[in-house]
C-alpha cells in the first residue's frame, strides 16, 4: 500500500514539472517570434563619433571688482573744490574733494608755528603740549578733504561744488578693476568637486552674448543655510576683462569639473544599464543586437564609451528607452531569463531575445 502511495506521489511531480516545463517552453518561443520582427526606424539609428565631453557644476553670483568704496568727509560743510572727474584714474593719497577750510587752515598754521616755536626754548611739558595741539589741529584740517584709500577709478561723484554736505554724504565712487570677482553660492552636494584653480565660464543678464573665462579664486571654509539649502560660498576671478561689466552685475557660472578631449562618445539616451552592466544596441547587418560597453566620464548629454564600441557604428539613438520596454514586458520571466530574460549569446554582444 506504502509503495503504490509513493508511486502516485511522483506521477503527480512528475506531472506538474511537466507542466511547468511546458509552459515556459511556449513562453520563450511565442516571445522569440515577437523578437524576430523587432526593427528600428531610420531616425533611431545614429553613427557613433568622437568628441568631448565637458561636465559642469553651474551657479548664480554677482560681479564684484577688487576693491570699491563710497567715500564721504569726516566732518560737514560746503564743497569748496572737486578735483577730479568721473572715470578718472586717481593713485592712493590723492586729494579728490575739498571742503571750505579757511578756518581749520588758520587754525593749523597757528598750532605748527607754536610747535615749532616750543621745540627752541619750551620746558618738556609745554612742549608735549604743543604737539598735541598741533596734532589736533592738523587732524581737525584733514576731515575737511577725502583722499583715495586705494588706486582706481572714480566711477562717480555724487556731489556739486558749493553743496553743504553732511559727514555722512557719500560724494565719491572709488572702483579698483584690476580685478573682477563673481561670488557664488554652490550647493553642499556638489562642493566636493571645487577646488582651486579650475576653469569656468561667465555669461551676463545685461550681455547675453558676453561670455568671459575665469578660474576658481577662493572657497569659503563656512557652510551657510540659504532659502532652505545648505550653500558654500565660491568665488571666481575673471582671466578676461571688458569694460562694459559693472559692479552688482547678475552673472551665470559655469565650473569645469571634469572634462575629456577626443573620445569615442554616444548620446547618454543610448545606453542601458542594469546591475552595474552598460548595454547599447549595436547594429549589426541591420540587425540591433545588445552589446556590452566599458563607460568613462559622461554629463546629462554625452557619455564616454572606453571599450564595446568605435566610431562609426551604428547603434540606436534611444537603447535605454528600448531596453526598458523589454524589461516592464519581461518583469513576469526574471526569474527564467536573468537580467534581461530570453537573452542569449557569449562575450560581449548579446543578441535580443524574445520577450
Amino acid at each position: 500500500m506504502k509503495k503504490r502511495k509513493k508511486i502516485v506521489i511522483w506521477v503527480v511531480v512528475i506531472a506538474v514539472a511537466a507542466v511547468g516545463v511546458y509552459y515556459l517552453y511556449g513562453k520563450f518561443f511565442s516571445s522569440k517570434k515577437e523578437t524576430q520582427s523587432f526593427s528600428l526606424s531610420p531616425e533611431n539609428i545614429i553613427t557613433v563619433e568622437g568628441g568631448d565631453i565637458i561636465r559642469t557644476v553651474d551657479a548664480f553670483g554677482q560681479v564684484r571688482p577688487n576693491r570699491e568704496s563710497f567715500l564721504a568727509f569726516d566732518s560737514s560743510g560746503i564743497v569748496e573744490k572737486i578735483e577730479v572727474e568721473e572715470g578718472q584714474e586717481v593713485e592712493k593719497g590723492k586729494v579728490l574733494v575739498r571742503l571750505k577750510n579757511a578756518q581749520q587752515e588758520s587754525q593749523l598754521l597757528q598750532a605748527e608755528n607754536a610747535y615749532k616755536i616750543a621745540k627752541v626754548d619750551a620746558s618738556s611739558s609745554e612742549l608735549k603740549e604743543r604737539e598735541l595741539a598741533y596734532e589736533a589741529a592738523l587732524e581737525s584740517y584733514e576731515k575737511t578733504f577725502i583722499t583715495a584709500p586705494f588706486s582706481g577709478e572714480v566711477a562717480e561723484i555724487l556731489a556739486y561744488e558749493g553743496d553743504s554736505v553732511a559727514g555722512s554724504s557719500q560724494i565719491i565712487y572709488l572702483v579698483n578693476r584690476d580685478k573682477i570677482y563673481v561670488d557664488v553660492n554652490i550647493d553642499e552636494v556638489d562642493i566636493k568637486e571645487i577646488s582651486i584653480g579650475q576653469q569656468a565660464e561667465i555669461t551676463f543678464d545685461a550681455y547675453p552674448e558676453l561670455k568671459l573665462s575665469a578660474l576658481v579664486d577662493g572657497i569659503s571654509p563656512l557652510a551657510i543655510e540659504m532659502g532652505g539649502i545648505t550653500v558654500v560660498e565660491v568665488t571666481l576671478q575673471l582671466t578676461q576683462s571688458d569694460p562694459r561689466i559693472m559692479s552688482g552685475f547678475s552673472a551665470e557660472v559655469e565650473i569645469t569639473v571634469e572634462e575629456v578631449h577626443n573620445v569615442v562618445r554616444v548620446p547618454t539616451e543610448a545606453v542601458a544599464e542594469r546591475e552595474g552592466m552598460h548595454f547599447v544596441l549595436l547594429m549589426n547587418e541591420n540587425e540591433p543586437q545588445m552589446t556590452i560597453v566599458r563607460v568613462g566620464k559622461g554629463n546629462d548629454e554625452y557619455v564616454e564609451v572606453l571599450s564595446g564600441l568605435k566610431e562609426d557604428d551604428r547603434i540606436a539613438a534611444n537603447a535605454y528607452q528600448i531596453l526598458e520596454q523589454f524589461q516592464q514586458q519581461a518583469d513576469g520571466d526574471q526569474q527564467r531569463g536573468g537580467m534581461f530574460p530570453g537573452m542569449r549569446g557569449g562575450g560581449g554582444t548579446m543578441r535580443l531575445a524574445p520577450h
